[in-house]
């Protein structure tokens, strides 16, 4: 991960937070997330894991510290591009970091607001829903439902739904009869034809498609 200000600092007790944190996500992400707890994060780092919890409070805490730490990997957008693109730019944005961190990823979707980094994309998304022609109600509303559209398909590809069919998928799809499954042994070709991140995109269109014809609309253009 990359350096954020303030890395290398000391905390209460001797703790570098930051390096607390990639080693909490180097954990998860090889242990999976029944794999990881405070003691186990612990014992790596060689500390207590009273010292861990005096800093972070629970792992609860720190697991919401863990998903602001990947928030902090986006890359803020250029306002002045066009409102769809800065979405469209966050959305892939946050497609490259679930698949970099698909153990951690989840995080994102389990807490309102993970911290700082957070909050500064959110401002983000207001902003370009501001300049799409949205009122108060709509910005919340198509906020926390791109929110929840895009992390959901981020978090969807990481964990294998949208990728291309697994070969053991394909000849499950073989053995099927076709009189009994007309459309999924049809269909059978096109699932080996499959292409990394193109159910994203399609979804996003979509996606972004329908939030564009509201914002013509709030602006009585449709």
């Amino acid at each position: 991960m990359s350096k954020k200000p303030g890395e290398g600092r000391q905390g209460p007790r001797g703790i570098d937070p930051q390096a607390v944190l990639d080693a909490a996500i180097r954990m998860r992400e090889t242990e999976g997330p029944d794999g990881f707890s405070l003691r186990r994060l612990a014992q790596s780092l060689g500390l207590d894991p009273m010292t861990v919890q005096y800093h972070f409070g629970s792992k609860e805490k720190l697991e919401r510290a863990m998903g602001d730490r990947l928030n902090a990997e986006l890359i803020p957008v250029d306002p002045a591009t066009p409102w769809r693109s800065r979405l469209e730019n966050l959305a892939f944005q946050y497609r490259r970091v679930a698949l970099a961190y698909p153990h951690t990823f989840p995080l994102l979707l389990r807490f309102w607001v993970t911290g700082p980094a957070d909050i500064r994309h959110a401002e983000m998304v207001y902003v370009a829903l501001a300049d799409a022609g949205f009122n108060a109600e709509d910005m919340v509303d198509y906020c926390v439902g791109w929110y929840a559209a895009v992390l959901g398909l981020a978090a969807a590809e990481a964990g294998g739904l949208l990728r291309p069919a697994s070969q053991a998928m394909l000849d499950e799809t073989d053995q099927l009869a076709p009189a009994d499954f007309p459309h999924t042994t049809r269909l059978a070709g096109e699932f080996r034809r499959q292409v990394e991140g193109r159910a994203f995109r399609k979804a996003l269109d979509r996606i972004m498609d329908g939030m564009e014809l509201a914002a013509a609309r709030a602006r009585g253009e449709a």
